[in-house]
């Protein structure tokens, strides 16, 4: 190869070492743990469980007392940008929200886990729990405060609905993680803010 292609070449290759420093590769940024958060107190009829696997941001494996095979969880009141769902594209920060939530909850993480009133579980048989972390914090709020997931209430179990909404709301302000560049609240097809499982009629979580 001549001695001009080959310095060309090597400049070539230094700007895209230099851009990949700089701008990594364009997507969001990992979610930053929020530290202490508002959490309420684990209720008296809370139960032990063992987490096996977190399947994406806002559900995972578990196995809970009394049962023998693993139980499918979706947690309560919060909703992450997608990343496992048949015929559906990943979201913008669906990675980002599945891997902090893979960050707080490594497979054998025994949590503190709770119903709520109006149903244990939802139409496609997934346990529904409210969940506290090892270290006393709410999943939820967490979750929320890290802007890796948007509220998301559906009645009946709204038991926390405004502490979750209260927290969303100040991480859109401070645009933390799906609210911010490049997902702008975009993660979701519509306004990040919209509350669809709360309209009388609608069925399914999703």
């Amino acid at each position: 190869m001549p001695k001009r292609a080959v310095v060309l070449a090597g400049l070539v290759v230094a700007g895209l070492l230099a851009g990949h420093e700089l701008f990594g590769h364009g997507g969001p940024a990992p979610a930053v743990d929020p530290g202490p958060v508002e959490s309420p107190p684990v209720p008296a009829a809370a139960f032990q469980a063992q987490v096996l696997r977190v399947v994406d941001g806002d559900t995972l494996l578990a196995r809970m007392p009394g049962r023998r095979d693993p139980v499918r969880v979706r947690v309560i009141g919060v909703d992450t940008p997608e990343t496992v769902k048949p015929d559906t594209p990943v979201a913008c920060f669906g990675p980002q929200a599945s891997a902090f939530s893979k960050h707080l909850l490594p497979p054998g993480t025994i949590v503190r886990a709770a119903h709520e009133h109006g149903g244990d579980t939802d139409r496609y048989g997934r346990e529904l729990w409210d969940v506290w972390l090892p270290d006393g914090r709410f999943l939820e709020s967490v979750l929320a405060a890290a802007g890796a997931a948007r509220a998301y209430p559906y009645p009946p179990q709204v038991e926390h609905a405004e502490l979750i909404g209260r927290l969303a709301a100040e991480a859109r302000s401070r645009r933390r993680g799906l609210w911010g560049d490049p997902c702008d609240g975009n993660s979701f097809g519509n306004n990040g803010s919209r509350q669809p499982l709360d309209l009388p009629g609608v069925s399914g979580r999703p």
